[in-house]
């Protein structure tokens, strides 16, 4: 009996392993049979994506360099006390727009007016002795040595009564310029000594606007060329470039450059931050909108043609600068593209798209 159930058992264990292994034999003959199938469908043409192009033509780009610099007045002169004194009246005050020649402040004259009319007295008489032993000398009544000597006195009284006179005319400090009163370092009751401080009158029409070239660009520049900059606050201002440095500075091996701004009425002052543009040359370049640039996977900034046989291409660009509408300008492209305008996000680099011509404005 137990050799029976022995005998079954392996026959039931016979039967089972053949079942399994026809099931593997069959399926693995199976499989070749669908290869052709998956091949087939990997070989289908893929839906190909719509997108929009423009056909686009390179225009001609007046090429600029930007450089950050700031306003400067076109001269500062310190005013300085010609004689001594205390200042007796001011004439002037801080932030006055003055005109050359006109007086700041005044210094008393104590007894210097006194001594002029001294001097141009003694003058007077001078001139009388010289006359005098001219008149005699050309009779023969009169030596040479005499007449040298009453010259000699009257040219000493005619220095005397210059100098006499000069004093009186610097007891007002004036103006040497026409310009701003930008500071006065004396009131009322100072003491002013010679060359002494007075204040500092600031020259701000035209205006300086100042920056910085690098070596790479100063090559570029010119005195007499065009320019143009930008405050802060959005003001545009036009003018001449009037200085480029022909030495770098020490410290920063940049090249100084003043573009010269007319500047009626002071309208403009010292020291305002302003962004230089100062065009270099004229080169061709693709005017775009900056919603149509595109990344590609290492970060190159470019935007995404499609070739003649209906193939994408991602392109990298240059960014010339900005255009007055708001665009930007590409460089780098040939002068004839098909701009993908629409959709360049969702294609990639060789993929077959189909084309929709954007409508003309």
């Amino acid at each position: 009996m137990n050799r029976r159930s022995v005998i079954i058992a392996t026959v039931i264990l016979a039967v089972s392993v053949l079942w399994v292994l026809s099931g593997v034999v069959f399926g693995g003959r199976k499989a070749p049979e669908q290869a052709p199938a998956k091949a087939a469908a990997a070989g289908a043409p893929a839906h190909q994506a719509s997108v929009q192009v423009r056909r686009q033509t390179a225009e001609v780009m007046q090429a600029a360099l930007s450089i950050p610099g700031r306003t400067e007045a076109f001269r500062k002169v310190p005013l300085r006390a010609e004689v001594a004194g205390p200042v007796e009246a001011i004439l002037a005050e801080r932030g006055a727009s003055l005109r050359a020649g006109q007086p700041v402040l005044r210094i008393a004259a104590k007894a210097r007016r006194e001594r002029l009319d001294e001097a141009t007295a003694r003058l007077a008489q001078r001139r009388i002795e010289f006359e005098a032993a001219s008149t005699l000398q050309a009779k023969g009544f009169q030596s040479q040595i005499r007449l040298a000597e009453t010259k000699a006195l009257f040219e000493a009284a005619e220095a005397e009564q210059r100098q006499a006179a000069l004093d009186v005319a610097n007891l007002e400090v004036k103006s040497p310029i026409d310009g701003v009163l930008e500071t006065r370092e004396a009131e009322v009751g100072s003491f002013m000594e010679v060359n002494g401080p007075v204040g500092t009158i600031v020259d701000l029409d035209p205006i300086r606007v100042v920056a910085n070239a690098t070596e790479r660009d100063v090559t570029q520049l010119r005195p007499g060329m065009k320019g143009s900059a930008r405050l802060l606050d959005g003001t545009p201002l036009e003018g001449t470039i009037t200085y480029v440095a022909a030495s770098a500075e020490p410290n920063t091996r940049t090249f100084r450059v003043e573009l010269e701004v007319p500047n009626p009425g002071n309208r403009i002052r010292d020291g305002l931050t302003a962004a230089l543009n100062l065009p270099v040359a004229e080169t061709k370049a693709h005017r775009v909108s900056p919603g149509i640039l595109t990344l590609a996977d290492n970060g190159t900034v470019g935007v995404k043609l499609v070739e003649a046989d209906g193939t994408a291409r991602f392109a990298p660009v240059q960014l010339l600068g900005n255009a007055p509408d708001g665009g930007v300008w590409l460089g780098g492209l040939p002068d004839m593209i098909n701009l993908v305008t629409v959709g360049q996000d969702f294609i990639t680099h060789g993929q077959k798209v189909t084309t929709v011509m954007e409508k003309a404005p």
